[in-house]
């Protein structure tokens, strides 16, 4: 397990997202939330995890919502990560563009945008910086210079991600991203801007975000481990 997802309380979220991956799930993300309810023993859990993962490289806090709606978890994990393997970097997934303290303490603070508006409103505060762009129609117009040009300077890695639907698990979201999503002649063409860039920025292009095998694990806020974000079957710890 070279990567560990840490999953902050399931709440409703702020954003709302009509696309958002976390809507696409079987169960729903009903899981009991240890945080809140049992928290000695969901520190101890995550301790334990950190502690005994010896190959964990990074760990990536997110969550069902926006994470930074639960900003005294997010800051705990933080510490109980530094506390237990300072050698372990620290990500921060968020949707939230003004900039906090917590997000000096991650190593990289990723901002998901899904719109080219915000591309250059962002106050970027990580030690590292990327921006995700999530592939909607909105960017359809937009060459990858386009983009790179609203970028602010602190901005330096760039992760770009193809919208993924439910499967029929849920047909609102699946229909937006018909409707919303860049088509694909377009998201061929931007990738083979990516290939050919020879810039200063690192530029990834993620077309599955959801295929856990071999990348990472997800500890989630019932203070479980769970090879992907669909099962609920727990792992062996």
């Amino acid at each position: 397990m070279k990567s560990l997802q840490l999953l902050t309380p399931a709440i409703p979220c702020i954003f709302n997202c009509p696309f958002c991956i976390a809507g696409g799930h079987v169960h729903q993300n009903q899981f009991f939330n240890a945080y809140r309810k049992q928290h000695d023993d969901w520190v101890a859990r995550l301790t334990k995890v950190i502690k005994t993962a010896s190959d964990l490289k990074t760990v990536v806090i997110t969550g069902t919502n926006e994470p930074l709606q639960s900003p005294d978890c997010v800051q705990e994990m933080i510490e109980i990560v530094h506390a237990v393997r300072p050698d372990v970097q620290i990500e921060l997934q968020t949707r939230y563009y003004k900039p906090l303290s917590v997000m000096t303490q991650c190593d990289v603070v990723a901002y998901s945008i899904a719109d080219p508006v915000f591309l250059d409103k962002v106050k970027p505060n990580g030690r590292v910086n990327r921006y995700v762009i999530l592939l909607t129609d909105a960017f359809e117009v937009m060459s990858l210079d386009d983009i790179i040009a609203k970028l602010p300077d602190r901005v330096s890695q760039l992760t770009f991600k193809r919208l993924q639907d439910s499967h029929g698990v849920n047909q609102q979201m699946d229909q937006w991203i018909l409707d919303h999503g860049m088509k694909l002649h377009n998201v061929k063409v931007l990738e083979r801007e990516v290939q050919e860039y020879q810039g200063n920025l690192s530029i990834f292009f993620d077309e599955n975000c959801m295929n856990a095998l071999d990348r990472y694990m997800v500890f989630r806020e019932d203070g479980n481990l769970y090879a992907d974000y669909d099962t609920k079957e727990v792992v062996n710890q």
